[in-house]
């Protein structure tokens, strides 16, 4: 800080304004306001003039104290505009703004813009239309933003990846082999290995399936044993509850008419079967009395199962003896139980006759199944074969960069999966990898055209901010000023001379703008609570303990004279 010629202490760039409104005369005075004001306190602070139209709308009571709740609201919302607009602007830019200090600089040298906001107008309409026209710049900046930073993220991303290493690096400009496929059951793939690892993926890449095949048989047979063991408590559970009802001729033709219950005897013969075979595979061939014992009950369940499912499935199929199924789902049905009767070799002349009404359908199940059947031993055959995943000798270097390798090597399409598995494992990368021809073309126009538009963006949003900043710095004095003149009229009443009315300020009450210098803000209020103290009671205007509550209604900050600060928020 320092003096002017006058000698009058000048404010810093940023040091906030005080807006106050007073009566231009009182209590006898015989000097104007504003003069007054000047006089006192100029040796602390420069003091302007701020002009407000003298005959804005009043309106009525109700609505003037209405308007005051709503215009603190309206006041917050654009000064916060105001802060994320110059944050966009210096986010963008890189910089630090002047634009705010500016606009700052400039409230002394506020006019109230006649042609935008007309007297004529109610002020809650002119205080709705500012909070219009600020949320539209503000959106329009939002969605500029959003849009830039979209394009720029993607850009960034096709940066990263250009200047990362080889684990994000484009392959395209890298790998030029069009040939990927050498043949039907042959793939090229492309494996990034860290360079602390590269002798130990040389030496094992053609053997690195073998600890990984050994692993999948071992988990196949634990499953197996598992599904085993849950069938044995299954069977363990059911059989005994099905040969009790066995003994009793009634339950027993109860039981065989009983919907569906040929499917769940037959699931029950399966897995009984199931079993037996597995234990009969078991490579210890040794069995003691128990286990003998079970083998043999497990032939007897059978046996018995095995009659009460014929017998469940002719009871099933007597109704069709005579008349022909009519309905698909009935065909399905008589189908179904057919070709189960068949998986037992199971035959009689009623299934004979029932196979000849569903012809068709039984057909077409029949070929379903031989199709399912050719499939799982086509598997079961790949699975005996079962060849090496990666071709021996098939590995080739083709670039490094400081921490990585990309090699080239040959695999069995079908085993594609279990290799990318195996490389996660031992922590080597598979790059996805399709060849392009015009794939390095593509992604340079690509790129040329992200930055052609990220800088049109740019230049837009700035020049956007640029403009709408000043509109809306304005606009926040225009409620500024609705607010300096509202609590006005509610402080200190209407003027007493009718001709007054046309002129309300500054006849009746004169608005100044105060910009007290660096560190005599309270040498400012304590002169002013001098010269205005008499326009409110000392209990009204005093200063509250930290331990004192506030019964007043009037606030901390309440004043004789209409107060309220014009600030620059830079924002954190």
């Amino acid at each position: 800080a320092g003096w002017d010629r006058e000698g009058i202490i000048m404010a810093s760039k940023t040091q906030p304004y005080w807006l106050v409104a007073f009566p231009q005369e009182y209590k006898g005075a015989d000097r104007k306001g504003y003069a007054r004001l000047k006089e006192t306190i100029g040796r602390n602070a420069t003091v302007s003039e701020f002009i407000i139209p003298g005959n804005l709308k009043i309106g009525t009571l109700d609505s003037l104290m209405s308007l005051t709740e709503s215009l603190g609201k309206v006041d917050t919302m654009v000064q916060g505009s105001l802060t994320k607009v110059l944050r966009t602007l210096e986010e963008i830019q890189k910089k630090e703004s002047h634009l705010g200090i500016v606009s700052h600089n400039n409230v002394s040298k506020f006019t109230w813009q006649y042609n935008k906001f007309m007297v004529s107008s109610s002020l809650q309409k002119i205080t709705d239309g500012i909070e219009s026209s600020v949320r539209g710049h503000e959106t329009d900046i939002k969605k500029m933003l959003n849009t830039f930073n979209e394009v720029s993220q993607t850009l960034d991303s096709i940066n990263r990846t250009e200047n990362g290493t080889l684990l994000v690096k484009p392959l395209t400009p890298i790998i030029k082999n069009k040939n990927l496929f050498p043949s039907r059951s042959l793939e090229h793939v492309f494996v990034v290995v860290p360079k602390k690892k590269k002798q130990e993926f040389l030496t094992s890449y053609e053997t690195m399936d073998q600890a990984y095949k050994l692993r999948r048989l071992k988990k196949e047979k634990e499953e197996k044993e598992l599904k085993l063991d849950s069938q044995r408590a299954e069977l363990a559970k059911d059989i005994p509850d099905i040969l009790s009802k066995l003994k009793d001729e009634k339950k027993r033709s109860d039981l065989i008419r009983g919907g569906a219950v040929y499917k769940h005897i037959a699931d029950l013969i399966r897995k009984t079967k199931a079993i037996m075979v597995a234990d009969a595979s078991k490579e210890d061939k040794k069995v003691d009395a128990k286990e003998d014992m079970h083998k043999k009950d497990y032939k007897v369940t059978v046996t018995k199962l095995s009659d009460l499912l014929k017998d469940s499935i002719e009871e099933k199929l007597k109704p069709y003896q005579l008349q022909a199924p009519n309905t698909t789902g009935a065909k399905k049905a008589v189908v179904d139980v057919i070709l189960t009767a068949e998986e037992f070799d199971m035959k009689s002349s009623r299934i004979d006759s029932c196979i000849k009404m569903v012809s068709k359908e039984y057909k077409e199940a029949k070929e379903k199944i031989e199709k399912h059947e050719k499939d799982l031993k086509r598997r079961e055959a790949k699975k005996l074969a079962d060849p090496p995943y990666i071709v021996p000798g098939s590995a080739a270097e083709i670039k490094d960069d400081d921490e990585y390798v990309l090699y080239q090597m040959t695999i069995m399409k079908r085993f594609k999966d279990d290799v990318i598995r195996i490389c996660r494992e031992k922590r080597y990368t598979i790059r996805a990898y399709v060849y392009d021809p015009d794939g390095e073309i593509n992604h340079t126009k690509k790129k040329n055209t992200l930055e052609s538009k990220q800088k049109k963006l740019k230049s837009r949003l700035i020049k956007k901010c640029t403009v709408a900043y000043p509109d809306m710095y304005q606009q926040w004095l225009h409620i500024k000023a609705i607010r300096c003149f509202a609590e006005s009229i509610l402080r200190f009443g209407l003027p007493e001379r009718s001709e007054d009315f046309k002129e309300i300020f500054p006849r009746h009450v004169q608005a100044a703008l105060i910009q007290p210098a660096n560190g005599s803000e309270s040498r400012v209020r304590d002169l002013m609570q001098k010269l205005y103290g008499k326009l409110a009671s000392a209990e009204v205007t005093a200063e509250l303990n930290a331990n004192e509550t506030d019964y007043s209604g009037f606030g901390a900050n309440f004043y004789p004279y209409v107060y309220l600060t014009i600030e620059l928020d830079r924002g954190s």
